[in-house]
């Protein structure tokens, strides 16, 4: 689960150019087949080398596909899309250990574009076949499209309502959005959720002929993780749950600690700053140069380039610069809006061609209950962000998300499910990553107890650490070549920050 910011949306709009990969097998909604589902038999993927527009530029190397499956799987006769597949071959087939599936995050990233155009994987390529696909609702796979302006309003507009009378204004607009991903989607719209993920990766592994696949999820990849461990534990033969989200968790605390977990990312800036004579800030105190700017940004004064700065997009455009982390842009950004000077931001604006977005990020709240029932359990959540990280009051990350999910009812069941794989999970999080905070592992792993291990990373950002390298990528690479669980209470050590 990655921050999107005002800068950033552009990548949302971006996102529509993973449609371009549709000649990698586009996914079909609406076929109609009667009697028993083809998902329920074996299928067999025709392989194909993936499209020019997929790999320009990339390693030659990858292989591109599809299985069938129901929208609905309550109703597997009804109608069907395309899941799209990509596979890259292990390079030593003679010490081959079998098939490692990617779990692509976001939710809306593209696993079919992410293996297509990386060859290395820590590793992890050389004894493995790595399969990666698009989710229902993503990518190649009958993408979720929304209504492109109301959806870029909804994803700029990072903030809490702060009044019983703004709570309903926002409840409508994303009643409003929701409405229109609907009709502009179909069907797929309401089957995005993570139970249908995990029983199209099972039609995936059994298509591929294998009885146990090994799983590497990251960021809301781990959501597919957690659930395909819980309903098919006895086909995985390993899962690193990479960044891990916590489906189970409560809204409130879906804030609190999201607020608390960019508080603790910008302090380790702070301090990093403080140390070096790279920071741009120079003699300036961080935290006061952004206390600065938010009190200016809160009182509608603080500009840039001639354009009005609001809070919530400087908090948005900090809290996706943490991400990384790219502690001295982070700086440059501070220092340009502090002195005055013109700092490049993408404004955000939907062309007025583009009449629809993806909209993947709806699929957060089918599986998470972040939808506040009354205008004064949204407030109260809102102070309960703010006591626990007074400086920034809340994640505008985990704002966004609890935002667009006031228009779509509350998931049925949290997913609560344990697991039950012969092999315990691997959980590996960074201590200071603000889109995907520490506490969340802990509480999966709580709640998982011998049937899953945490590694915590002494270290920064939301990086898949299989690629990191160093103690985080030797730790993976052996739980999942060797099944070498790592023992209660490990921490690893994780590299510095671009540019620290």
């Amino acid at each position: 689960m990655g921050a999107r910011t005002r800068g950033t949306l552009a990548a949302v709009t971006a996102g529509a150019a993973l449609l371009s990969l549709a000649a990698c097998s586009p996914g079909q909604q609406g076929r109609q087949d009667t009697g028993k589902s083809r998902a329920e038999r074996q299928q067999r993927i025709a392989w194909k080398p993936c499209p020019a527009d997929v790999t320009e530029g990339a390693p030659k190397g990858a292989e591109c596909g599809t299985v069938r499956v129901p929208v609905d799987w309550t109703a597997p006769g009804g109608e069907k899309l395309d899941v799209a597949v990509v596979r890259r071959k292990a390079t030593h087939r003679d010490r081959r250990i079998g098939t490692l599936m990617f779990l692509p995050g976001g939710p809306g990233n593209s696993g079919v574009q992410n293996v297509a155009q990386t060859k290395e994987w820590g590793g992890a390529e050389r004894r493995f076949d790595i399969v990666s696909f698009d989710p229902r609702g993503t990518g190649l796979s009958s993408p979720v499209q929304c209504p492109a302006g109301p959806l870029a309003e909804m994803i700029k507009d990072k903030r809490f309502a702060t009044t019983p009378e703004g709570f309903g204004r926002l409840k409508k607009r994303a009643t409003a959005l929701a409405a229109g991903c609907a009709r502009t989607s179909g069907a797929v719209a309401k089957h995005t959720d993570a139970g249908s993920v995990g029983r199209d990766m099972d039609v995936i592994r059994a298509a591929l002929g294998e009885d146990r696949i090994s799983l590497y999820g990251h960021s809301y990849g781990t959501v597919y993780g957690q659930r395909y461990a819980a309903t098919h534990g006895d086909r995985v033969r390993a899962a690193v749950l990479d960044g891990v989200m916590d489906p189970a968790i409560g809204r409130r605390a879906f804030g609190v600690t999201g607020a608390k977990a960019l508080e603790g990312a910008f302090g380790e800036f702070a301090r990093w700053c403080e140390r070096t004579r790279d920071c741009e800030l120079g003699e300036r105190d961080a935290w006061r140069v952004y206390e600065g700017l938010a009190e200016r940004a809160a009182a509608g004064k603080l500009r840039n380039g001639g354009k009005d700065v609001p809070l919530a997009e400087l908090n948005g455009t900090i809290d996706a610069m943490l991400l990384t982390p790219s502690w001295p842009a982070v700086a440059q950004y501070l220092d340009a809006l502090d002195t005055g000077r013109p700092w490049e931001t993408d404004d955000g604006d939907v062309p007025a061609d583009e009449k629809t977005l993806p909209g993947a990020d709806l699929s957060v709240c089918a599986d998470l209950n972040l939808r506040a029932p009354d205008a004064a359990t949204h407030l109260a959540d809102q102070r309960a962000a703010r006591a626990a990280a007074p400086r920034f009051g809340y994640s505008p990350n985990t704002v966004s998300y609890a935002n667009l999910c006031q228009g779509l009812p509350a998931p049925s069941a949290a997913a609560t499910k344990p697991v039950r794989t012969d092999t315990p999970l691997l959980l590996i999080g960074a201590r200071h990553d603000n889109a995907t905070p520490l506490d969340w592992a802990r509480s999966v792993q709580r709640r998982f107890g011998d049937r899953a291990a945490l590694v915590e990373v002494k270290g920064w950002g939301h990086a898949v650490k299989i690629f990191n390298g160093g103690a985080e990528r030797d730790t993976i690479m052996r739980y999942l070549t060797d099944l070498d669980v790592p023992k209660p209470g490990t921490v690893v050590e994780g590299g510095m920050p671009p540019g620290a």
